[in-house]
């Protein structure tokens, strides 16, 4: 799915087992890759990250974006419903939640104006909400 390789497919989980098991059977966090695409995602943590380090140091927040952008592109170009064929159940967006903040966009989940793919996407491609609170807070103490 990434290089449009047929060669040599094999399944990868987008976060990790380790980090978080429950979401193993996750239809939305698993993606096809040929073999040397997943060979270089593996690359950093060779699949078993340092769960004592903080999220980001043995995992790609903008890796997992990308490969979740893909599972998004790939049902627009095929005209399938994200959410049947790419879904990510409650515990896993509330996991994400957990880690990242932007509960505005979870809402938007739950009223249905975004899919679950979609929301993956978006919360991984910047950083964590409480970075820009905590950013804003240290500027406002220093007056700067």
């Amino acid at each position: 799915m990434c290089c449009e390789s047929k060669e040599g497919i094999q399944a990868h989980h987008v976060v990790r087992k380790t980090l978080y098991p429950w979401g193993a059977v996750e239809t939305g966090n698993g993606i096809t890759l040929c073999r040397e695409c997943h060979r270089r995602v593996h690359e950093k943590s060779n699949g078993r990250g340092d769960l004592s380090v903080p999220l980001g140091e043995a995992d790609d927040q903008d890796e997992w974006s990308f490969l979740f952008g893909l599972l998004l592109d790939d049902a627009k170009q095929r005209d399938i419903d994200q959410d049947e064929f790419y879904f990510l159940a409650d515990h896993m967006l509330k996991f994400f939640v957990n880690v990242q903040g932007y509960e505005h966009l979870h809402e938007m989940v739950m009223r249905g104006e975004i899919s679950r793919i979609r929301f993956a996407h978006e919360i991984w491609r910047g950083m964590p909400e409480v970075w820009y609170t905590n950013f804003v807070a240290e500027v406002v103490r220093l007056n700067l």
